[in-house]
């Protein structure tokens, strides 16, 4: 087989559009609890089962040490993964059940004595984050990479889940506080309530991925240097960490979600103690994230026009914006709502691109070291929101508790207040900055047809070999 016969081999890996959306609901299925952890954890730590923020900051910033690190650790189960469901897609239907139950334990934190009711956070946020959420999270988005190798299709696969990825999340932030008011018994304070809603939400999200599970398909047929066999560790690790884009977009990743955190998390409370209405929330994520349901659609058309690294400055400028609009009144709710939607715009073709950014770097890693470990630079995403989740909540719990909010006071100090507005308005800006600063550093656009070529020949020689 000559380099032309195997790079259509590679090119007709077609995948329809029905798997493209049942991939999609996978991608919902991720966002709705991460969206609740987020977006609403801290809050309910703080408010609702009444843990001290300075515990919860404490509690997430320790988290992060194992978080990270299981992330690499999955990375590397999935490449050394063999079944009859593939490498990456049988840990979908492994995780599910599982992953609803986590979900619930979140919640349901005991009115007990301080020490052991931050033992129990502890216990539960990492179960949920550290191990079910990375070994639920990471293959899937692993499998992409799998279902197809060519460009044009991973494309479009990634346009399509991202268009889908807002859903989870505006089901979260629209709805969830909303239907908590409306439930009997507290409403909104009670924990009771809380659990039952996180339950089914929880379910619901299984139930998805379980969707996903049974109608997407692993295409990609391995050739590299270790011919089909598991790879060692030995191996597997050096070979990560040769490659600089996968550190790059571990650090874009990182400050990526430090953003999300602080978005969903400073939303919240702004809305509660600046806007002094929660359900104002709702209409700001939906700004937020329900524009890029369109906007990424959109970007499908246009992403031509300039490179994947260019188009995510681009909407890290939009992230600044966003923030910077409401120095002109942070009070008012146009305006709060109007910089959610300039976020939403900017979150576009950062979402829209990053996933197929990191395929990329998949490509060049084999490129650099003979070896694929898809799994493993996969981890940039979900160890980098790990890492970037848990610093972004540490650091508002400590500067939350350091600047005297206390959740169980009807009115904040107006030190506090400030110090809400301020994470909101600026720390947001901020962070907006810093994904600039590393994407700066990116160049594999640039250089990718020369790597893809050069690796197309190795595998074209491979091939033939196989082949004789």
């Amino acid at each position: 087989m000559d380099l032309i016969g195997y790079n259509k081999r590679v090119q007709k890996d077609k995948v329809t559009g029905f798997e493209k959306f049942a991939y999609g609901c996978g991608e919902i299925s991720t966002n709705i609890v991460f969206t609740i952890a987020t977006s609403l954890l801290t809050m309910f730590y703080t408010d609702v089962a009444h843990v001290s923020a300075a515990t919860i900051g404490m509690i997430i910033a320790i988290s992060q040490i194992f978080n990270g690190a299981s992330d690499i650790c999955a990375g590397f189960i999935v490449d050394r993964t063999r079944s009859k469901y593939g490498r990456a897609r049988v840990w979908m239907l492994r995780m599910s059940g599982p992953y609803a139950i986590a979900a619930i334990l979140l919640m349901t934190v005991p009115q007990i004595a301080p020490m052991a009711q931050a033992i129990y956070v502890f216990i539960t946020y990492n179960l949920m984050l550290t191990v079910v959420y990375t070994m639920f999270q990471l293959p899937f988005a692993t499998t992409m990479t799998y279902m197809t190798r060519s460009q044009e299709e991973r494309a479009k696969i990634n346009i399509i889940r991202m268009a889908m990825s807002p859903i989870g999340n505006i089901l979260v932030t629209l709805l969830f506080t909303r239907i908590l008011n409306m439930m009997p018994n507290g409403g909104m304070n009670s924990q009771k309530n809380w659990v039952i809603l996180t339950a089914i939400y929880a379910v619901g999200a299984a139930c998805m991925m379980l969707f996903c599970f049974v109608n997407v398909r692993e295409r990609v047929v391995v050739k590299d240097e270790a011919a089909g066999d598991k790879v060692p560790l030995s191996k597997a690790l050096p070979a990560l960490f040769k490659n600089k884009y996968f550190i790059l977009l571990f650090l874009f990743f990182v400050s990526f979600a430090m953003y999300q955190t602080f978005q969903g998390t400073m939303a919240t409370y702004y809305c509660k103690w600046i806007i002094g209405n929660t359900d104002i929330i709702g209409n700001v994520n939906t700004a937020c994230y329900g524009i890029t349901i369109v906007a990424t659609l959109l970007l499908g058309k246009f992403m031509h026009l300039t490179s994947k690294r260019n188009w995510c400055i681009i909407g890290a400028m939009f992230i600044i914006a966003g923030s910077l609009i409401l120095i002109l009144n942070p009070t008012s709710v146009a305006l709060v709502t109007f910089g959610g939607l300039l976020r939403g715009i900017g979150m576009t073709p950062i979402l829209g691109m990053i996933f197929t950014m990191i395929a990329d770097s998949i490509e060049y890693g084999q490129w650099k070291t003979g070896l694929r470990t898809a799994g493993a630079i996969q981890s940039a995403t979900t160890s980098g929101q790990k890492f970037g989740q848990g610093i972004g909540s540490a650091l508002i719990g400590f500067i939350m508790q350091g600047n005297g909010y206390n959740g169980d006071l009807a009115v904040q100090s107006e030190h506090t207040l400030q110090t809400i507005s301020n994470l909101f308005i600026y720390g947001i800006a901020i962070l907006g900055v810093l994904m600039i600063v590393i994407l700066l550093f990116y160049h594999l656009d640039k250089e990718y047809p020369t790597i893809i070529r050069e690796l197309l020949e190795r595998e074209s020689k491979v091939v033939l070999k196989d082949e004789k």
